[in-house]
């Protein structure tokens, strides 16, 4: 099978979550005797050093410099009733339409995968597309992110602005998932809140594998008295978690554990994380890194404070992977087998979280017990060979132009 996928950024090994994700499908259905090949937007700054590394049994690849302007537009001009949401807009590209169009008419492919909502605009009124069946990977759901954080609101002015962007950015979205074949999610539980907002939708929940093996405890780093954050900070997600945590978690842990400290570790870190640095020592602002294992070796407990969104959260899979103790909300722990108290914690509540944390930080022979559990979920759950399987009978399905009720 001839198979185009396009994503958003370079995909290679050193990628992490959700371009890691990418990276394990491409690489495994080469393996497979797949004719792949790959469309990608490049930023030069992050990117351009594994150029040269990626998987060499691409069948072809063609890469276009990410948008500039579409990157440093502010918001506000994008806003409006027939504008493209901001979330789409980075990605929005008249020459990538053409360079797949091209691509698929030249290379005779028979299915194009588009990794994230987002690419799936090349689907979208592309007078340059060839008849070609379509697939959306959606990673994380804009719309499902923007409502569930209307459910944190109360009602205000901003919460009305919020109404507006949600209603803004499901028109998009399902307007994208109507021009595609089929529809990919990570966990069932986003599968069925996708099919509340619109049911006739062709969805297929595909869990991702994790690459385990790559996230293996040392022995020469030693724990610091210390909580580990990770993230890409400029995904609102992720900042909205950090800064809730900021504010109501770490007080309690700050005054009943003076000598803890807090690493927030992830590229785009935000100006509120960086005042918040600035005003204790005790919280370190790393920025971008090149590897995260070193930082998740030596913590004590790693938190993912977030609050809003959907999909499964790599992150997450590589701390347990790690043998670290994960103490997260219920709503990033979507889509992982936690067993409470077993495997990890879930409290959404401040005053618990703060509790389960100083518990652990304290209790270092239930923290090391609860990582050994942590690590043994990944492999059990998430090993790619069961989520390739799954990927390729979709894609044979949709090549075979068989119903959404069969391929499902």
């Amino acid at each position: 099978m001839r198979i185009l996928v396009l994503s958003p950024r370079l995909p290679h090994s050193r990628a992490q979550s959700g371009m890691q994700i990418v990276y394990q499908r491409l690489s495994r259905l080469i393996d497979r005797g797949h004719d792949v090949g790959l469309a990608c937007f490049l930023d030069r700054e992050q990117d351009l050093p594994y150029l040269e590394t990626l998987e060499t049994g691409l069948m072809e690849m063609e890469v276009l410099q990410d948008p500039f302007l579409n990157r440093h537009l502010p918001k506000s001009v994008l806003s409006g009733r027939y504008s493209t949401p901001s979330s789409f807009f980075r990605y929005h590209s008249t020459r990538m339409k053409r360079m797949i169009g091209e691509m698929i008419l030249r290379s005779g492919y028979d299915v194009v995968l588009a990794e994230f909502t987002a690419m799936g605009q090349s689907f979208y009124r592309n007078p340059f597309l060839p008849a070609v069946r379509r697939i959306i990977s959606c990673h994380d759901s804009p719309t499902l992110g923007s409502r569930r954080q209307i459910d944190l609101m109360n009602a205000s002015l901003n919460w009305g602005k919020q109404w507006l962007e949600y209603r803004h950015m499901r028109h998009m979205e399902f307007q994208l998932y109507r021009a595609a074949d089929r529809v990919l999610t990570f966990t069932n539980e986003e599968r069925l809140d996708l099919l509340e907002e619109e049911q006739t939708l062709g969805i297929s929940a595909i869990h991702p594998g994790m690459q385990y093996e790559n996230f293996t405890v040392g022995t020469d780093l030693p724990k610091e008295h210390c909580i580990t954050i990770t993230g890409r900070f400029s995904s609102e997600q992720a900042h909205l978690g950090v800064v809730w945590f900021l504010r109501n978690v770490w007080p309690l842990l700050r005054r009943r554990d003076p000598d803890v400290k807090l690493y927030l570790v992830g590229r785009d870190p935000t100006s509120a994380m960086k005042h918040a640095a600035g005003r204790d020592a005790r919280i370190i602002v790393t920025g971008e890194v090149q590897d995260l294992r070193p930082f998740l070796e030596k913590s004590k407990v790693y938190v993912c404070p977030v609050r809003s969104g959907s999909g499964i959260r790599g992150k997450i899979l590589e701390a347990m992977s790690m043998e670290l103790p994960v103490v997260t909300t219920s709503v990033a722990a979507e889509g992982i087998p936690v067993d409470q108290g077993s495997n990890a914690f879930i409290a959404d509540a401040p005053d618990i979280m703060s509790d389960i944390i100083q518990m652990l930080l304290h209790d270092p022979e239930k923290a090391r017990t609860m990582g050994k559990r942590a690590r043994n979920a990944v492999e059990t759950h998430f090993g790619w060979g069961k989520s390739i399987d799954m990927l390729e009978k979709v894609l044979r399905d949709s090549t075979a132009k068989r119903s959404f009720h069969q391929a499902a």
